[in-house]
């Protein structure tokens, strides 16, 4: 399906057996979609019209222009991996001097990793990393670092020091052949693409990071290429795992902050997962933690957890937060699984965009915290040296 203005709203052609290339008038392109997904029809969005959605005009060519990227995502839905790329892209075109778009690495089947950066270029800045759908049937985790995305680079000159003051690094669909396959085969997919001999078996990407890699048996990560949970014959096995990995150490940029979007257990946990004693820090990421879930809470009513990963749901080994605290040393490291219990991974379209607002406020407050920590932290080492 190519989204373009043409003079008729739908227009078919190249049609063959069992597909068809439709050209779709920009005006009409979402529509389309919903009924497409509606019915179950896998599609595919192949090319969208960037600079028509950069400058959109009224009918008569006057007015005040559109909203150049909610046609594109609207967080009424859930979309597939095209258009959350065109949606990226959208922004480095409409917001050039703070948006970038980098491709990261590529899947094992080739896919591009893409990746939003949201600077005003300042050397002082440090790093947020903000990233979603590790696993491929978690679809709300994209649109909460879409969503976040989109808020941060629209009111850019707006937003307090907490935010402007940091780099913000977003990788929306981490395990793009994943997304791509529960989208238009199968929605309880999990897993990377990777094959295993002659099968597709696919790899846990968040038992593939290195720290404690393959530790402490079957119960933390699977040697088992039909599980789950399997963990990949060696760390950082997986290309989408080594592109996070090398983008986080030799990227040179000093993060403070890092957040994955789970689904959909509503907790905020940390480090550790493979083990029950506490991280060295424990108490400045539960006082982080408690400060996201205080501002979900006064956004939606929604409750979520606070705690150490093990404690709050079970045990777990080569995770990308155990790395990227142990490992990365990235102080403020969160594991948030997001909504719903009730509805487990088919979240309601009804309740995206709810969910997308409560978090976007929980990681404005974690900014905030992060800095207000930094200053004290800096009043207490000037009274040591006094």
């Amino acid at each position: 399906m190519k989204n373009l203005e043409t003079k008729g709203a739908i227009n078919i052609r190249n049609e063959t057996v069992g597909t068809m290339e439709v050209i779709v008038d920009g005006n009409r392109a979402m529509q389309l979609q919903k009924l497409l997904r509606d019915r179950d029809i896998p599609f595919e969005v192949t090319v969208t019209d960037i600079n028509g959605l950069a400058r959109p005009r009224s009918p008569n060519g006057r007015g005040r222009p559109r909203s150049p990227t909610k046609r594109i995502i609207d967080w009424q839905d859930f979309y597939p991996l095209n258009t959350i790329n065109s949606f990226m892209d959208s922004l480095e075109t409409v917001y050039p001097s703070t948006c970038t778009v980098s491709v990261i690495g590529h899947t094992v089947e080739g896919r591009p990793i893409k990746m939003l950066k949201i600077s005003n270029s300042d050397a002082r800045n440090t790093g947020v990393w903000l990233d979603g759908t590790i696993h491929a049937r978690e679809w709300i985790s994209a649109s909460v670092v879409t969503y976040i995305a989109d808020y941060i680079a629209r009111n850019f000159d707006k937003l307090p020091g907490s935010i402007t003051n940091k780099d913000w690094y977003m990788v929306p669909v981490v395990n793009p052949d994943g997304y791509n396959y529960s989208f238009t085969t199968d929605r309880m997919w999990r897993k990377n693409r990777a094959r295993i001999g002659n099968a597709v078996c696919g790899v846990d990407l968040n038992r593939n990071f290195g720290h404690n890699w393959g530790r402490n048996g079957f119960e933390y990560s699977s040697m088992d290429p039909n599980h789950n949970n399997y963990r990949g014959h060696e760390p950082f096995s997986e290309p989408e795992t080594a592109a996070v990995k090398d983008l986080l150490l030799y990227s040179g940029v000093p993060f403070k902050i890092f957040l994955t979007f789970h689904a959909y257990s509503e907790v905020i946990s940390f480090p550790w997962c493979y083990t029950a004693e506490p991280c060295e820090n424990y108490v400045d990421l539960l006082e982080g933690g408690t400060t996201i879930a205080k501002a979900i809470y006064e956004t939606n009513g929604r409750m979520y957890k606070v705690g150490n990963f093990k404690d709050l749901m079970y045990y777990a080994c080569g995770t990308s937060i155990d790395w990227s605290y142990g490992t990365a040393h990235i102080p403020y490291t969160y594991l948030i699984e997001l909504r719903s219990k009730e509805h487990k991974f088919l979240l309601p379209r009804e309740e995206i965009l709810d969910c997308c607002k409560e978090v976007l406020n929980g990681v404005k407050a974690l900014a905030e915290y992060v800095d207000k920590k930094k200053c004290a932290n800096c009043t207490l080492f000037a009274k040591k040296l006094r």
